[in-house]
């Protein structure tokens, strides 16, 4: 009987380590990635930041969070919104305006994808002469659009900087010489950041919209660090028409951008260049009228910025194929 009793109860021991290691395993890794995902960041990007009370748009505002006010993240990433601890104050952040050791700058390159928006942005400092008319063209239709002049050009040009000024369309800022910042010191990259400002304020009376682009996008880690740290968002494309150079042809430029257009997509132009009369200026109208029959509404950058408005029915993203103060707080 002893022989088969202890036969019989060192399985049911055996059971009940396994069943104990098995919850172990399950526990202490859930535990170790709860430590894990707890981070110290700092916001960045914005002069002013809303802690909402849930991951949505329309949730109520915790509070206003100031650039480079310390930030903790809780936990992983749901809807474009992090779980964040501020000011004493449990809530949710949205991910472009919070920089982590581990997830380092947010920059703007795609738009979030769920409501068929697309963004288009001209970069301004080629010298050529400026094509103001589809400008005009997209004024009439009411199409926005996004522009980021440089300092210098703005200074060099003020009549075509007071005329895009006067269009209404938001006016970023496309630093302030035509020099790749990734070979600039720290303390020059804030300089020309800071200068390009002066310099558009100078001759709109206004200060530039609180968007970054990089001249010929050269913008690394470091470089989006400084620039975030001014309360500049930086800000990226996803589908350049490549119309800056020589020789273009309005249909290459609508070849570039159309077929390549997704939900969610930044389109960078030029019409300052050497082909911008012949290329770019007559294939916008062209492109537009592509992408409003593929279902894609037009929304600015800072639009863009956020995540699809509330209440807006979800879209799949089908590809299209064949220091300033910003006038609204960040979400």
């Amino acid at each position: 009987m002893r022989r088969r009793a202890i036969h019989f109860a060192r399985p049911i021991f055996v059971l009940q380590l396994t069943v104990l290691a098995q919850l172990i395993a399950v526990a202490v890794p859930a535990f170790a990635q709860d430590i894990a995902v707890r981070e110290a960041g700092v916001v960045v990007g914005t002069t002013g930041l809303n802690i909402r009370e849930c991951p949505d748009v329309s949730c109520g505002s915790e509070g206003l969070a100031q650039l480079e006010d310390p930030i903790i993240v809780t936990g992983p990433e749901e809807e474009g919104y992090l779980p964040v601890e501020w000011a004493g104050k449990a809530g949710w952040a949205w991910n472009l305006y919070v920089a982590t050791p581990s997830r380092g700058t947010p920059f703007l390159e795609q738009g979030t994808p769920g409501c068929k928006r697309v963004a288009f942005i001209v970069n301004i400092g080629i010298g050529e002469p400026l094509q103001i008319h589809p400008l005009l063209w997209l004024k009439e239709e009411g199409v926005p659009i996004t522009l980021f002049p440089m300092g210098w050009w703005a200074l060099d040009f003020p009549d075509d900087m007071r005329t895009i000024a006067m269009l209404g369309f938001p006016i970023g800022t496309h630093g302030d010489v035509r020099l790749n910042l990734t070979g600039f010191a720290d303390d020059e990259v804030v300089t020309d950041l800071r200068d390009s400002a002066t310099h558009i304020r100078q001759v709109t009376g206004e200060d530039p919209v609180p968007y970054f682009t990089a001249f010929a996008a050269d913008m690394d880690e470091r470089v989006r660090g400084l620039v975030a740290s001014e309360g500049y968002l930086p800000v990226a494309w996803d589908v350049p028409a490549d119309d800056w150079g020589e020789d273009i042809s309005a249909d290459y430029v609508f070849d570039r951008v159309v077929p390549n257009v997704e939900d969610g997509s930044i389109v960078e132009f030029h019409l300052d260049g050497p082909s911008s009369e012949q290329a770019t200026a007559v294939a916008i109208p062209q492109i537009v009228e592509a992408l409003k029959e593929r279902g894609y509404h037009f929304v600015t950058i800072p639009d863009m910025a956020q995540p699809c408005p509330a209440g807006v029915t979800p879209v799949s993203a089908t590809p299209v194929s064949g220091s300033a103060t910003p006038a609204v707080p960040a979400t």
